[in-house]
């Protein structure tokens, strides 16, 4: 294998470890608070504005 297919998967191999730390660190999954339980409030209309 030349180096240059090696260096390739490695940062393949890097890259998808990063993306993956990166969800799993920081997905609101992770505290069970699922975004989509998650009620907004109701948006005022433009006619109740003065």
């Amino acid at each position: 294998m030349r180096i240059e297919k090696v260096e390739q998967v490695a940062a393949l191999i890097i890259t998808a470890g990063l993306v993956l730390g990166n969800f799993v660190m920081f997905t609101p999954w992770r505290n069970d608070q699922d975004p989509r339980n998650h009620q907004a409030p109701p948006l005022q209309s433009q006619s109740e504005r003065p």
